[in-house]
């Protein structure tokens, strides 16, 4: 008899054992009891209950203390018993005994290599007790691993990476593969990765179903003999490179590969960064942004429940892992379900609470309180950076703390295609009725009055998503350092990509620039894109409208674009470019990955001291904030009403802002 058990179906696979007995003439009238106490105790088993563990271990079971030790070393994924073959002997003179074997165990997270036990079972009163527990490496062989390296005879395959330029070694993102399309991972690394949540994340990561390595620039990959291909990515601004190359029995084989740099932006004072990573280590952190050429990685603590993660590491200042061209910096996100999350970015000191309220960012029966505003007051204290994260979702008092300037930039590119019209989550399970993409959600705050620089960043929490692989480039002014890096991002001279590089300007303005417009008139503009993935069009906006578009038709790799706007009244200009292209490498469990697009930040235009307003968008943002001012009447839970009506007074003076827009 075979079946699997699954966890949390205990009454589907009693019903499968009882159907399973029915069919089995072979003592069946013991069958069914001895099935039930082996899933009993695979239940057990998954769920940690040592206790119940025990109780069905025979009174004649040698040293169950040792057993019960050893089988807490290894937390199990999961125990899978179809492949269990039950046997039973003895009869009623003697007493039942029974052999169960093969019972498969899959152990928990990045171990994950299977492995199988034989149990033997004896017959006490009317219950089966386990007398004996055999492990043994045999499992059936679709579970088993096949092409490691272990298995194999290796030789070593020495491999340096170079800038083809310079000539200076770089790291690097590698996967090599035989000729049947076997991934062989580098020395120090695994040929399974975990993709899960929170799991084991850096080091390696999977794009379009390919394992990665990150590599020091001279690394050694263990090979078998045959015929191999090894792709090597690095970040955004060198040219991806495949390499053909075989292992001969008895020769000793060193590859060095150049990588050129198709552009280096850092030259032109553009440093590159992600300001949303979690989950990676200092080091770890520092080998994916060397191996992605990323300037800066900010790894941000957060919470959720009983989970704290990465206080150790914070230092409030640059890791010391850090180099000259590479910086990684722990900060923190800060996070309530219904209120929003902020990226608090060149923090000296953390703020706590980093989540509370309900049970996604806190726990269950917590207060919602302080507000995100009191929260970035905190970080604006001490110097610190808040930018509102992953739009669009959650931002219940995202137009609140806009109004009362307490955000100085927005994440408007990270999840999908920001082009892309969706409901905004305010709280989990209720959304505003109309749809509206990350890019609407940022012009609308620009349209009323914000100057606001947008950011892209991965958010990055699984191992399908690449470091970097949405990032920042910022407008360095002096030296290049972490400071002065922050200090970019809040002047607004940023432009965001997942690949194209792009340059704007507005009568010779670029991003974060204000141009004062003395009368009404036509003034030049320059836009120029160059991206190794050609894009479609290049577009120039103006208050959030398509106001000139240039399409790449022949799909050239560098797209200049110029010409002349009207300009009559206050307003931001900004460029973007785009592809409906889609890249795989911010793809995860929870959506797909990015379209090939970069957006500047905008030129703000002045016009006689006139305000930029736009009844549209205030009406859509004040919607949020009636929300979330019904919210806090009703639902939030506070210390006490005086706090309630403190967070009321708050909310109604940002509603005010936009209100005065509609009145004027």
């Amino acid at each position: 008899m075979k079946f699997e058990y699954f966890p949390k179906a205990g009454l589907i696979v009693l019903c499968l054992l009882f159907f399973a007995a029915s069919t089995h003439a072979h003592r069946g009238d013991q069958l069914l009891p001895l099935q039930h106490a082996v899933a009993q105790w695979a239940n057990a088993y998954q769920g940690d209950n040592y206790e119940d563990m025990q109780a069905l271990l025979s009174a004649d079971f040698v040293n169950p203390q040792a057993y019960l030790a050893r089988m807490r070393l290894i937390p199990v994924k999961r125990v899978i018993l179809r492949y269990a073959n039950y046997r039973i002997h003895g009869g009623h003179d003697k007493g039942y005994r029974a052999t169960v074997s093969s019972i498969v165990h899959v152990p928990y997270r990045e171990l994950n290599v299977p492995y199988s036990l034989t149990m033997e079972l004896v017959q006490e009163g009317e219950d089966w007790k386990i007398l004996t527990m055999t492990e043994f490496d045999e499992v059936p062989d679709e579970l088993a691993t096949d092409n490691h390296p272990l298995q194999k005879i290796t030789q070593d395959v020495a491999i340096k990476l170079r800038d083809e330029d310079t000539g200076k070694p770089v790291h690097a993102r590698v996967h090599i593969r035989d000729a049947g399309g076997d991934y062989w991972p580098p020395r120090g690394h695994r040929k399974q990765i975990a993709e899960g949540w929170r799991e084991d994340i850096g080091g390696d990561v999977v794009v379009a179903g390919k394992t990665f390595a990150y590599v020091e620039p001279d690394f050694i990959a263990p090979l078998p003999v045959g015929e191999y291909v090894m792709e090597v990515r690095r970040g955004l601004e060198y040219e991806p490179v495949d390499v053909r190359f075989e292992v001969r029995s008895g020769k000793k084989l060193s590859l060095q590969v150049d990588l050129n740099r198709w552009i280096h932006m850092a030259e032109e004072g553009w440093y590159s960064g992600d300001t949303h990573t979690h989950f990676l280590d200092p080091q770890t952190a520092m080998l994916e942004a060397r191996g992605e050429d990323l300037n800066v990685i900010n790894v941000l603590i957060s919470s959720g429940g009983n989970l704290i993660t990465q206080v150790p590491h914070f230092t409030g200042g640059p890791s010391v892992f850090s180099d000259e061209n590479h910086i990684a910096y722990i900060g923190e996100e800060t996070r309530h379900d219904y209120l929003g999350h902020t990226v608090l970015l060149n923090l000296k000191e953390l703020i706590y609470p980093f989540g509370w309220g309900g049970p996604h960012t806190g726990v269950h029966n917590a207060y919602d309180y302080p507000t995100m505003a009191q929260q970035a007051d905190k970080a604006h204290e001490q110097g610190a950076l808040v930018a509102w994260s992953h739009f669009p979702h959650p931002h219940g008092e995202l137009p609140i703390d806009v109004a009362l300037n307490k955000v100085d930039a927005v994440e408007t590119m990270v999840f999908g295609d920001p082009l892309e019209k969706h409901p905004v989550r305010v709280r989990m399970g209720e959304f505003t009725p109309e749809a509206i993409s990350p890019m609407e959600l940022w012009y609308s705050l620009l349209n009323t009055g914000f100057d606001m620089p947008g950011l892209g960043s991965t958010d990055k929490m699984w191992n399908s998503q690449v470091s970097g692989s949405v990032r920042t480039y910022v407008d360095v002014q002096g030296e290049f350092n972490y400071n002065n890096w922050v200090q970019g991002i809040d002047a607004g001279r940023t432009f965001f990509t997942s690949g194209p590089m792009l340059f704007f300007s507005l009568d010779y303005h670029g991003a974060g620039d204000r141009l004062k417009l003395a009368k009404p008139g036509k003034k030049p503009f320059e836009a120029l894109v160059v991206s190794h993935l050609p894009i479609d069009r290049i577009e120039i906006l103006v208050n959030g409208e398509v106001v000139a578009t240039k399409l790449n038709r022949d799909k050239e790799k560098s797209l200049r674009f110029s010409g002349e706007l009207m300009l009559d009244d206050s307003s931001w200009v900004a460029a973007r470019a785009y592809s409906a292209q889609q890249l795989p490498t911010q793809a995860h469990l929870t959506g797909g990955g990015s379209p090939v697009m970069a957006h500047t930040s905008p030129v703000y235009v002045d016009y006689k001291k006139r305000p930029r307003t736009s009844a549209k968008s205030a009406r859509y943002l004040l919607d949020i904030i009636e929300r979330t001012i019904a919210w806090a009447e009703k639902k939030a839970r506070y210390h006490n009403e005086q706090q309630r009506q403190e967070v009321l007074d708050l909310y109604r003076s940002a509603r005010e802002v936009y209100l005065k827009q509609l009145r004027d």
